[in-house]
């Protein structure tokens, strides 16, 4: 082929195409991000709507048909799903595989602020989100205090350590979940509300109308112009039990005369222990580009610049790390295909049983594979298990190759000694390389349809495809193994005293001015491929001699 006659031609300009795809593949390998799975999209929209006090019925009846009504509108769409329990009501939208996300979420976001607007007043603000498991918590801190109660633990945590920990690069978000959530609590006295005529919806208006902060416009005094707020939001217990309910002739009726205002917290929903102690839990998002294992790193190396700004009685804990059980993932899978590599390869000496053609497939082995670590780079994979589980089948293909290679040539070497090597390392790989071309392409083609599938099996498939490429059609069969096989061959047939030899007649031509093995090499073809001529005389005919054919070397003896 001459993809091989050219590899072992030049074989400068080969080994510097070779040098410069490993560092390619090593600015690849340098750049991939490092996760446990692959990236998955789901063709899944999650919204979420709080009404507190609902009934289920209520939740039904008020949210759930007038939501679904303007969402089975929306285009693609596979089936809903949806969920009413006490003051929450949860919708699944599933769209057909294939719709773009992205387009599906901006279409369900137009069609809820359509239907937003047919919601009840007290109704919280719904909640549209993509349903993005690599949105999952990269790392999970449980926070505890000796001193500090729930209440004030997790507001330290909420005001203070999450603003810390947002801003460390590749950080998506964090929340902090568990502890006890500061709650203003007014305990109505019933007697005392049908003393002065008063409802209770009369003390849930007064509350809201006091507790206001809003622009009141602006004052002009010369050249200066300030800008007036109204500061009315409440900050202690007593202004709060101080709001004026009704003026009447006899005096003002004020919230502390018919209830009582008490600091408390919300009813426990999570409780949050850290070795047998209550406490919070803070949980680490990262982007969704981001690195698992370089977020995780970048964490914890911000906790520990924090740690001296921290209270003394605040201990900070790891859980639910990723980046151990990627790390972990991906050193098993690293140690099999390194271990398969070399079980491989000793297989393969024992058949073959030339040390210097096992080392061939050494030098081409890592060659093929980080190759395609570029490959991956370019096409936005990470390094994953699926995709280091592609390489381990990549890595016996290639193996295979290689050897099919050197043993023919090998065989070639030793059924014809005379020769020359270059010829003959490419005579010997042109036979076996359309087998190997179509035994690669039959590999290839089982994995083709993987990418037809699902995207999570979309690196395993192109990180086998990539190897064998490589490995089978380009690179082991076809373009290294030739130039350093044949070497590898003919010192294995040779014994070491004839090999000595050889290269000291080489160097004596050499200082005679002579021409070197090669040449003599290539001048004793050319003599024998020179058409031969005889003239026989019929009396030498009989007695069975005769002339020297014309242009043959002096002393032949063959018989024409």
């Amino acid at each position: 082929m001459k993809l091989t006659a050219m590899a072992v031609e030049r074989r400068t300009a080969a080994a510097v195409l070779a040098l410069a795809l490993v560092v390619l593949g090593g600015w690849g390998l340098s750049r991939l991000p490092v996760d446990f799975l692959p990236e998955v999209t789901y063709p899944f929209v999650r919204i979420d709507v709080r009404w507190a006090g609902a009934t289920p019925e209520e939740i039904d009846t008020n949210i759930a048909e007038v939501i679904e009504r303007r969402i089975a509108t929306v285009d693609g769409l596979d089936y809903l799903s949806s969920e009413s329990r006490e003051g929450r009501y949860q919708l699944d939208v599933n769209f057909h595989y294939g719709v773009d996300v992205d387009v599906a979420y901006q279409d369900v976001l137009a069609a809820m602020s359509r239907a937003t607007p047919q919601l009840p007043d007290d109704v919280e603000a719904p909640i549209v989100f993509k349903a993005d498991p690599s949105q999952l918590p990269v790392v999970q801190m449980p926070i505890r205090s000796s001193e500090w109660d729930l209440v004030a633990l997790r507001s330290w945590a909420e005001h203070w350590l999450e603003d810390q920990v947002i801003g460390v690069d590749g950080v998506g978000g964090a929340e902090v979940v568990g502890g006890l959530q500061r709650e203003i609590r007014v305990h109505v006295d019933p007697e005392a509300l049908q003393k002065h005529n008063l409802a209770l919806g009369t003390i849930l208006v007064r509350l809201e109308e006091e507790n206001l902060q809003q622009f009141a416009g602006r004052v002009t005094v010369g050249p200066r112009e300030f800008i007036a707020r109204t500061d009315g939001e409440y900050s202690t217990l007593e202004e709060i039990s101080g709001v004026v309910l009704r003026r009447d002739p006899a005096g003002r009726i004020q919230l502390s005369d018919v209830a009582r205002v008490r600091d408390h917290y919300e009813p426990a929903r999570l409780i949050t222990r850290l070795n047998g102690l209550e406490g919070v839990r803070l949980s680490v998002n990262k982007q969704a580009d981001a690195n698992t294992v370089e977020v995780v790193r970048a964490v914890k190396a911000r906790m520990a610049e924090l740690e001296d700004s921290l209270p003394d009685h605040v201990r900070i804990g790891y859980m639910e790390d990723q980046a151990l059980y990627i790390s972990a993932a991906l050193a098993g899978v690293r140690n099999v295909v390194i271990a398969a590599a070399i079980l491989v390869i000793l297989v393969i000496y024992l058949f073959l049983g030339s040390l210097r053609q096992v080392l061939v497939m050494v030098a081409v082995l890592p060659t093929i594979l980080i190759v395609n670590f570029a490959l991956m780079r370019l096409l936005g994979f990470s390094l994953n298990i699926f995709s280091l589980g592609g390489l381990v089948v990549a890595v016996g293909v290639v193996l295979d190759n290689s050897t099919v290679v050197l043993e023919n040539i090998t065989r070639r070497r030793e059924s014809e000694p005379e020769r020359p090597l270059r010829p003959l390392a490419v005579e010997a790989t042109s036979q076996v390389g359309p087998a190997i071309v179509a035994a690669t392409l039959a590999y290839m083609a089982l994995f083709a349809p993987f990418l037809l599938v699902p995207v999570v099996f979309h690196p395993s498939a192109v990180a086998v495809a990539g190897g064998l490429w490589r490995g089978g059609a380009a690179a082991a069969g076809l373009r290294i193994s030739p130039g350093h096989g044949r070497r590898a061959a003919d010192r294995a047939r040779r014994p070491a005293h004839r090999r000595l030899g050889r290269a000291k007649r080489s160097h004596r031509q050499a200082r005679r001015g002579g021409h070197f093995r090669g040449t003599v090499h290539r001048e004793r073809v050319r003599a024998q491929r020179r058409p031969v001529t005889r003239v026989v005389h019929p009396r030498e005919r009989q007695r069975g001699r005769g002339e020297h054919p014309v242009g043959a070397p002096a002393g032949t003896s063959d018989e024409y």
